[in-house]
């Protein structure tokens, strides 16, 4: 009889989670086991314990299934942050003024957005930005500076450090820049001449340090909230 007494404690360790009465248990010793924070815990409620097999994501994936919730990794298959957003089919942050779950195009291992850019006098652009993080400002060639109705009295020079060396720019600010559901407000933009852009626009941190960001990599999805 001893035997069988330690298959019941080896079953009951291999699989810790099923101890756990609620989703928010499930999580938070996943979570603690795993070593990753998990933010929005209190949007489950009293949801009952799922089913959880496999390796993390997968679990969460399970355990998630009805809620959108997005998943950081500092490397594939290590999870750093896990942040739960809403139960699927509420009016929630998706699709909301203050968020926004944005498609991407993928090109190489960029992804590129379409952005809607107000210049200073009112006339309006709509772009393919690619969205870059080492990017201070949003950034854009010269010949756009006279189709975004920006005149000399709207610009400053300046410089600019890039792999090439350091390039002359000029900079400015749009109105408004709007991707997807959410727009942001006087976003400061740097014009480089077109030969040095090699065809590239950009959406950097002038418009992206308003939001919360995540690249979606395996949905081809930019996902902004509001702070």
């Amino acid at each position: 009889m001893i035997w069988r007494g330690w298959i019941c404690l080896l079953a009951v360790w291999a699989n810790p989670l099923m101890a756990a009465d609620t989703l928010q248990e499930q999580l938070r010793e996943l979570s603690q086991q795993r070593g990753f924070q998990v933010e929005g815990l209190g949007r489950l409620g009293d949801e009952p314990a799922g089913n959880a097999e496999g390796a993390p994501l997968e679990q969460i994936r399970h355990l998630l299934q009805d809620f959108n919730y997005v998943v950081t990794q500092t490397r594939p298959g290590v999870i750093d942050t896990l942040r739960i957003i809403s139960r699927r089919g509420e009016s929630g942050p998706k699709g909301s003024a203050s968020s926004a779950y944005v498609k991407t195009r993928r090109v190489g291992a960029h992804h590129q957005v379409d952005a809607t850019l107000i210049g200073p006098n009112g006339m309006s652009q709509t772009l393919p930005l690619m969205v870059d993080t080492g990017a201070t400002t949003l950034v854009l060639p010269s010949s756009r500076i006279a189709e975004l109705g920006f005149t000399a009295q709207d610009l400053r020079k300046g410089t600019s450090q890039t792999a090439s060396g350091v390039v002359p720019m000029q900079l400015g600010r749009l109105r408004h820049v709007r991707i997807g559901g959410v727009s942001a407000a006087d976003v400061e933009v740097s014009f480089i001449a077109d030969d040095k852009l090699s065809g590239n626009q950009l959406l950097g941190m002038s418009f992206l340090q308003r939001f919360k960001m995540t690249i979606d990599d395996a949905n081809n999805e930019l996902i902004l909230l509001a702070k």
